[in-house]
């Protein structure tokens, strides 16, 4: 601020050197036209020329004599009236003066004259401002336009000289000081286009550079962040900055950058003063730092990145990969730096791009840490080859109890040797974690499951799984705690087990997010097995659009819950086409402990569509890796039974006896073993005619109990295929249809949607059709649309073919259908109706 009462070397000839917008001007020419001073504000930013202006203004006044012209300051205002009152910089002024200078004006003793920066803080000087612009509009400075500058300059050129203005205004922003001085640097004669624009450039980086420089600190940092990444304008705390950086003359309003100031900045911007930057996450974005390096290196900011890449690892792995991905070009160290972008990868579900990182470790002269052998493990079993996983382990021999745990999980998955007595380097202390706990209870819970002696494994894995969930541990590993657990309880016979257990596991974001497809494919094969078909296809449709690609060994099993869904309960005729793509998936994958339940599915789908010949080597390679365990029953049972169903399908009496002699020899040793080999005598002997209906009943019961109701349902239908008995034949398909209860379709359209952080949720059934059919009715007229006999409708829907028979003449009748092709055409119609007005759809049958 500056008052002075010394004014009178001012001439006009000040005025005459400085650009000046066109309306600024001219406002100025009509104010000091008049004899009588008016009050008047000159509002413009830093550099703008608004001292200048207010200079000019009084020595106009003075020279045409308007009346009484005098200088006061504020402090020490004349009583009398009529006095001139010249404030410069009036925004460094406090509040009590320009209160008294305010009362004046008001008062009508004295006339204003002032200049200030835009947007002033103070609640008094905005008053007052607003008092003087009652006389007079305000004088606004700060931006000017090329016609300014041709009116300034006096002159229009054309061509090359015209483009070189509109390269210096574009460079400048039309920032008054700024574009006064590219046009002073440039000089008044229009050029041919051959000026030298970059020592122009270079020149107002200097000034650029000094008056940044000049700055608060803290604006200094906040212009430089501005230039350096625009978009943090955009951050809810940036609005003071911005004002003030436009204030300061080296923004634009709202903030906006000017290209001569980012290059300057830019020029200017050391590793120091980049760290600086972000460190007060002023430059947040990882990309813009990586760009401000420009190629260079510096361990600070390298170190800064990480720093902020571990930190949201867990929250935002997308960023964090950017983040490390910045840090690596700003030089981080190298060795430990790759674990870090494999952690990112894995969490996002880039399982080859975590081995890329994790190969780089491998291959480094250092020995890998734990960390990396768990991650190098997890990668090859997801990728289907939890043998390789094993070898990793084998090769690097991890120190810690919680890294030996994971190499169990991997040995014991490949039908590797139990690694307990395998050397051991120095040990890291073992203070008890919930991580580690719940990994001690894992490796004892699946030694034990390998013990035909010890059954008490499934309460440990149970635990283990809650541990696991409870330490939010998002570390790689070969096999998840939870889908062991479920594992071991559906080879326990205990369906309802494992469903509580996935579902714990999944409301508490086991494993986090790379775990939360293979999460829910296990809920939905779960499911599948209970006979809930519609919450299976609910998991199954949230595990595969959960935004992460599915792996080898989670392809596999996604694609055994479709078969089991379309085999159970869809059309024989989609069964071939889901097959198909599913072969893929089978050749991709090895097969290792914890898949056989998939494969066993594969093995069933294939023989029932005379592919069986496909999944033979998997099935053999299977038996090696039992063999080499040991034949442990418990894992042992549920393959040995999809392989004799599939030997049921084959018509192969030598591999039924085969399969069937394996579960007597495990039934002492496995309860379930025992309740398949009892079901699969009575299986063989309905196959040979002999139809006991008590024995098929408590067989097919007994199957269900385990969980394998469909089977137990396939068991009860052949059973009543077989017999000549009506009331036999009534009872075990009453039997089948309880073991199998349709789901229609809507269910499976209107159920819930899985969230990957909560349970399954059961379906919604719907209301019973009130259409003309029945929904039964309905349900076979589908089938005979299909073209299927009497005895195909029977076996599909679990009735016998002479209640086909009567209930297609009980349709003909209600339709009043005079030949078959008539009653085709109104069975269409009939069905048509049906969808089309708010019913149950007919049941989909298989």
């Amino acid at each position: 601020m500056s008052i002075s009462n010394t004014s009178t070397d001012t001439t006009h000839g000040d005025l005459e050197s400085l650009l000046l917008p066109r309306v600024a001007r001219t406002l100025l020419d009509a104010y000091t036209s008049t004899a009588v001073p008016l009050p008047l504000a000159v509002i413009g930013t830093a550099g703008s020329g608004k001292s200048r202006v207010l200079r000019h203004v009084f020595a106009a006044l003075r020279e045409a004599g308007a009346g009484p012209v005098a200088l006061a300051h504020p402090s020490d205002l004349p009583a009398a009236e009529g006095a001139v009152v010249l404030i410069d910089d009036a925004h460094l002024l406090d509040d009590a003066l320009l209160r008294r200078v305010a009362d004046r004006l008001r008062e009508g003793t004295a006339t204003v004259l002032l200049s200030t920066r835009p947007d002033p803080a103070s609640v008094v000087l905005r008053s007052l401002i607003d008092d003087i612009e009652r006389h007079q509009p305000p004088v606004l400075l700060g931006h000017v336009s090329i016609p300014d500058a041709l009116a300034h300059l006096g002159t229009t050129p054309t061509g090359a000289g015209r483009d070189c203005v509109s390269t210096l205004f574009e460079a400048t922003g039309g920032l008054a000081w700024l574009t006064s001085e590219a046009l002073v640097l440039h000089g008044e004669a229009m050029c041919d286009g051959r000026c030298d624009r970059d020592e122009i450039a270079r020149s107002l980086h200097d000034l650029i550079s000094h008056r940044i420089d000049s700055l608060d600190p803290a604006l200094r940092l906040a212009v430089e962040a501005l230039c350096l990444d625009e978009r943090s304008a955009l951050d809810a705390n940036a609005g003071a900055a911005c004002a003030a950086g436009y204030d300061a003359g080296l923004l634009q309003r709202g903030g906006r950058t000017v290209p001569v100031v980012r290059e300057a900045v830019r020029a200017r911007l050391t590793p120091d003063r980049l760290l600086d930057l972000y460190s007060a996450r002023l430059v947040k974005d990882a990309s813009s730092v990586q760009a401000l390096l420009g190629g260079a290196t510096d361990d600070r900011v390298a170190a800064a990145l990480v720093a902020d890449g571990d930190r949201e690892l867990t929250r935002d792995p997308r960023r964090a990969a950017e983040l490390y991905d910045a840090a690596d070009r700003a030089g981080a160290s190298s060795a430990d730096l790759p674990l870090r972008r494999a952690r990112a990868a894995w969490a996002l579900g880039d399982v080859d791009a975590a081995g890329a990182f994790v190969d780089r470790m491998l291959s480094a002269p250092e020995a890998p840490g734990d960390e990396a052998l768990d991650m190098a493990a997890a990668v090859w079993a997801l990728r289907g080859d939890m043998s390789l996983g094993a070898q990793v382990y084998a090769g690097g021999l991890p120190r810690t109890a919680e890294s030996r745990a994971k190499w169990l999980i991997a040995a014991v998955g490949s039908g590797h040797p139990d690694p307990a007595n395998a050397p051991v380097g120095p040990t890291a202390r073992s203070i008890p974690t919930a991580h580690g706990v719940s990994l001690e209870l894992l490796s004892r819970g699946l030694r034990s499951s390998l013990d035909t002696s010890d059954r008490d494994g499934l309460q440990d894995l149970v635990r283990a799984s809650e541990m696991y969930t409870a330490s939010g541990s998002e570390a790689p590993l070969p096999e998840l705690p939870a889908v062991i657990a479920a594992l071991v309880s559906l080879h326990l016979g205990e369906a309802a087990v494992a469903q509580r257990v996935l579902d714990a596991a999944i409301a508490g974001a086991q494993g986090g997010s790379w775990a939360a497809p293979r999460l829910l494919l296990w809920r939905a094969w779960v499911a599948v097995q209970s006979e809930h078909a519609a919450e299976a296809e609910v998991a199954l449709r949230a595990a595969t659009t959960s935004g992460h690609p599915l792996a080898a060994r989670d392809r596999l099993l996604a694609d055994a819950v479709e078969l089991g869904l379309v085999r159970r309960n869809g059309q024989p005729s989609e069964l071939g086409p889901v097959w198909a793509r599913a072969q893929q998936s089978l050749l991709r994958a090895q097969i290792d402990l914890f898949t056989l339940v998939p494969l066993g599915e594969f093995a069933v789908s294939a023989a029932k569509l005379g592919e069986f010949a496909a999944v033979r080597s998997q099935l053999e390679q299977a038996e090696r890796l039992l063999a080499d365990l040991g034949q442990p029953a418990l894992w042992a049972a549920s393959l040995q039974w999809s392989a004799l169903h599939a030997s049921i399908l084959l018509g192969s009496p030598e591999e039924l006896t085969l399969h069937a002699r394996a579960l007597r020899a495990a039934a002492e040793h496995s309860p379930l073993a025992a309740r398949l080999a009892r079901a699969g005598r009575v299986w063989t002997d309905v196959l040979t005619g002999v139809v006991d209906a008590d024995a098929i009943e408590e067989a097919a019961a007994g199957l269900a109990a385990c969980g394998f109701a469909w089977d137990g349902a396939r068991l009860a239908s052949h059973g009543a295929n077989k017999s000549d008995d009506r009331r036999v034949i009534a009872r075990l398909l009453a039997c089948a249809r309880q073991l199998h209860p349709r789901e229609r379709a809507e269910a499976v359209a209107t159920a819930p949607a899985v969230a990957e952080t909560g349970p399954v949720a059961a379906p919604t059934r719907p209301a019973e059709s009130h259409g003309v059919l029945s929904d039964r009715e309905r349900e076979v007229a589908a089938l005979v649309l299909q073209g299927k006999t009497y005895a195909e409708i029977g076996e599909a829907i679990f009735i016998s073919p002479r209640t086909a028979e009567h209930h297609i003449a009980r349709i003909r009748r209600r339709l009043g259908a005079t030949s078959r092709s008539d009653l085709m055409a109104r069975l269409r119609t009939a069905l048509d109706d049906d969808v089309r007005t708010p019913v149950a759809l007919p049941e989909r049958v298989g």
